[in-house]
């Protein structure tokens, strides 16, 4: 890896990061966030997203507020505010980048990254969701937004028709459904049967800036796909799908290829 542990300096304490910068001129500030018990540098090997620095990208992994486990839990309400300043730091380091970024997070992760994504779409080209995709807190949005979201039907942890409980209440289509909504889409979204067990739904024309793409792997847990688990964590974990790279497809609408 050719990653550097960084931290950022809030008011009251400081926060860790790790930091991948591309061997060229930047281009696209990438957050990647980690799922809860989890850390970043288990989110950097479960993604691979620091791979992105060779197209351009500044790939920034940063580590939620509170312990948990032998890892991390993001707090939705004060680490909107630690994000919000990371971005607001990385912009002014890397003046030449997208001024909107791709924000990306596994399970507790994508929960936090869909809260962010919805309180300052102004700061987020792309959202990509992995086994969390949650309904944004507004109804309407004011600014275009990309949703990338990834969820397997045997996910335990996060079931795909959502659980009735506080922190995973919708199904994940009730959830994409309201990104639509938000975005002005249209409600009934077209279906692709990809392969015999994969399905993408797109609200929207993928080729716009405002459209979201959910691909559902039939049988698959709670995973990130195409990325490559320990036997112990796919048997905890469930099956991963390898038809598809969720952190391409994610990296897909910034027009560059991973």
């Amino acid at each position: 890896m050719t990653l550097r542990a960084e931290v950022l300096n809030l008011e009251s304490h400081v926060r860790p990061f790790l930091l991948a910068e591309p061997s060229g001129a930047p281009s696209v500030i990438v957050l990647s966030l980690h799922g809860s018990r989890s850390s970043p540098e288990q989110q950097a090997r479960l993604s691979a997203m620091e791979r992105l620095r060779s197209s351009g990208a500044v790939v920034a992994f940063p580590q939620g507020a509170w312990p948990l486990g032998s890892g991390f839990e993001w707090d939705l309400e004060g680490d909107a505010e630690f994000l919000r300043v990371l971005v607001s730091s990385l912009l002014a380091r890397y003046p030449g980048t997208d001024r909107r970024v791709c924000l990306a997070g596994m399970s507790g992760g994508a929960r936090m990254a869909s809260r962010f994504a919805s309180l300052h779409p102004e700061s987020v080209r792309v959202l990509g969701a992995v086994a969390g995709l949650r309904a944004p807190t507004k109804t309407r949005l004011e600014y275009p937004l990309r949703v990338v979201a990834f969820h397997g039907t045997a996910d335990r942890i996060n079931p795909f028709a959502g659980s009735g409980t506080e922190r995973w209440n919708e199904s994940v289509l009730d959830a994409a459904s309201a990104w639509a909504g938000a975005l002005g889409l249209a409600s009934e979204p077209t279906r692709d049967e990809l392969t015999a067990h994969l399905t993408r739904m797109d609200f929207g024309d993928p080729g716009e800036a405002a459209a979201v793409s959910l691909f559902i792997s039939q049988g698959a847990g709670h995973t990130w796909p195409g990325s490559r688990l320990p036997l112990f964590l796919r048997l905890f974990l469930g099956r991963t799908s390898m038809e598809i790279d969720a952190t391409a497809e994610i990296w897909r609408p910034t027009g560059s290829s991973a």
